[in-house]
């Protein structure tokens, strides 16, 4: 039997998947690796808490610390801020273990929230511990003020990150008036504009990016240098700095500090979210109309000898809106804008007139750009406003819109939108109402998420106010008045600083800090007769450390060299920085008059290493 021959085999070509499909299997494995990746994180890695790549700080002196007196009726423990902090934060106190039914807030910031120039029981944390109660009680409200004062975003941060282990529900974040209040360097730590913030972003997406962010952190990462190391605490500028003439125009470094302050907007984020609470962003608002600027400069463009002239052009324009002579007022200082847009006084006082001629909307762009360009900018700029309205608008945060409210509610009520003493005790703190319309702002988004089960009305709210402005009594007043009096006559402002320092003395008699800063402002006006008595009445009863180098100084001056040297001296001995370099200066120009030159030689080399 013939056996059949099998076909011959054809030549077959191997099947090829089309384009679209190659892309699409390519898809699905890269998916399928980033979801198994994603997994195995969340299972095996916990991120650490975010922190700050661009400063440290020196030393760790805890914010939060158990309390070793007060415990609650179960004998838990109580968790305070820390005595050595009450200079810049309010004594507060909380349970560490949340009690059942309680729902926590920590409102952070800088002095707004603290209070100033009060404290916790006048601001809007002190209303909302009152408001909230009234508009429901179905959960016990606790409401702790972690405001410190003179606080930036990098400190706010590191105060939120203490807080996010005792189960906090809700933090209310207040900032962007400081930022620029602290001097720290940067280097090249900022050489990718725009790169950390859009880093920051992704990492809270998934625990991918947050994983890969951590790598990227320790492959870059080196130990901060001295330059990027910060106190523990904020220095207290206002007692040891000479004022805005410290600081110098520097646009580069404005840019870097708004870079700092986003990426600490994205941290913050982090930290509440991995803490499991809600984050509320306030909208800063500042004094448009009764505010000047700290501290103005003419470009480099301008000659020395065409700023002075430009100067007298202010004042000259100053004088006549005195005498309501507005409209040549307009003409002379849209004269000198136009010379030099960026000199602050400039603009603010063009705002002035527009404002009295009824050019509302004309003096609302002058003051903001006065606000812009100010040398010394102590209220929040139109960069640092726009930076929270672009993070507040991507992020996943309860927006707290005060800035909006604020300028709505003048624009009914007065016709303008150029906000002044009507909200304001000074250049950005709120009045004692103020802080009680921030508070029902507050407590209306809240309701808008579903977090309280109310809104407050004119009645809860009259009442409420009465309870909150009994709580100001005479002394506290006075002390109000002092930090005002202290604020203003650091920022050179010597009439108002006059004029609150003797409020404060009406209030708290022989208030020592008040009855200082009244003598200094007489001296720097030039009324020395009037000064040295009022340094004479200071240390006969009982002297402030501080006040011991202006009096020595001021008796220097008038020729009184034996008796400047005992103030001097103690000047010397309890000043330190530049206050005590100041000192021994002054002490050794002192033994030179009366010719005591190998002291003064001791003088001026130990002031030589002072740096």
């Amino acid at each position: 039997m013939q056996k059949s021959i099998p076909p011959p085999r054809q030549n077959r070509q191997p099947h090829r998947l089309s384009k679209t499909k190659r892309i699409a299997f390519s898809l699905i494995v890269c998916l399928t690796l980033l979801g198994t990746g994603e997994l195995l994180l969340r299972l095996i890695w916990t991120p650490p808490a975010p922190t700050d790549p661009f400063v440290g700080f020196s030393a760790a002196v805890p914010l939060l610390v158990e309390s070793d007196s007060a415990a609650t009726a179960t004998g838990k423990p109580v968790i305070e801020i820390n005595s050595a902090k009450w200079t810049w934060f309010n004594p507060q106190s909380f349970e560490a273990v949340k009690p059942e039914g309680t729902y926590r807030i920590v409102c952070l910031g800088g002095s707004t929230t603290y209070g100033r120039p009060f404290d916790d029981s006048t601001s809007f944390c002190g209303w909302l511990r009152e408001l909230l109660p009234a508009v429901d009680d179905s959960k016990h409200w606790q409401v702790i003020n972690a405001g410190g004062i003179s606080y930036a975003s990098y400190r706010i941060a590191e105060v939120m990150r203490q807080f996010a282990a005792y189960e906090v529900d809700l933090f209310i974040l207040y900032t962007g008036q400081n930022e620029f209040l602290e001097w720290r360097t940067y280097g090249d730590t900022l050489r990718n504009p725009g790169l950390v913030s859009e880093l920051q972003m992704v990492a809270e997406k998934s625990r991918l990016g947050q994983f890969t962010k951590h790598l990227v952190d320790r492959s870059r990462s080196e130990p901060l240098d001295e330059s990027h190391q910060l106190s523990a605490d904020v220095d207290e500028m206002l007692n040891h700095t000479v004022g805005p003439s410290s600081y110098q125009r520097d646009d580069k470094w404005q840019q870097d500090v708004l870079e700092h302050f986003r990426f600490n907007l994205h941290r913050m984020q982090q930290l509440s979210r991995r803490a499991g609470a809600e984050l509320a962003v306030v909208t800063p608002v500042s004094n448009l109309r009764e505010c000047e600027p700290f501290k103005s400069e003419f470009s480099r463009s301008v000659s020395e000898d065409d700023a002075d002239r430009l100067r007298q052009g202010i004042a000259t324009a100053k004088d006549l809106l005195a005498v309501e002579a507005t409209a040549d007022a307009v003409q002379i200082l849209k004269h000198i804008v136009e010379v030099d847009p960026r000199h602050a006084h400039a603009q603010y006082w063009l705002g002035r007139a527009y404002f009295a001629e009824g050019q509302t909307e004309l003096a609302e762009a002058c003051f903001l750009r006065a606000i812009d360009e100010d040398i010394c900018p102590l209220r929040a700029t139109t960069d640092v406003i726009q930076s929270i309205r672009r993070f507040v608008d991507r992020a996943d945060v309860i927006d707290i819109d005060y800035r909006s409210v604020a300028v709505n509610q003048s624009e009914v009520n007065a016709g303008h939108r150029c906000l002044g003493s009507e909200w304001f005790l000074d250049h950005v703190h709120p009045t004692i109402d103020g802080h009680g319309e921030l508070a029902r702002l507050i407590i209306d988004r809240l309701y808008d998420h579903g977090i309280v089960a109310g809104s407050v009305d004119d009645e809860i709210f009259d009442q409420t106010a009465s309870v909150i402005h009994s709580r100001v009594g005479r002394h506290e007043q006075g002390i109000a008045f002092r930090n005002l009096a202290k604020l203003t006559h650091w920022a050179g402002k010597f009439d108002d600083a006059q004029r609150h320092a003797l409020d404060a003395l009406r209030l708290i008699d022989g208030d020592a800090e008040s009855r200082y800063v009244l003598a200094d402002c007489l001296a720097k006006e030039g009324q020395l007769d009037a000064a040295v008595e009022m340094f004479e009445q200071l240390f006969r009863s009982g002297g402030f450390p501080r006040a011991a180098l202006p009096y020595g100084e001021l008796l220097a001056a008038q020729g009184r060299y034996d008796e400047a040297k005992a103030f001097l001296l103690e000047a010397a001995l309890v000043g330190e920085g530049a206050r005590q370099k100041a000192a021994l200066n002054s002490l050794g120009w002192v033994h030179e008059q009366l010719g005591e030159q190998e002291l003064a030689e001791e003088c001026f080399a130990e002031a030589a290493k002072i740096r």
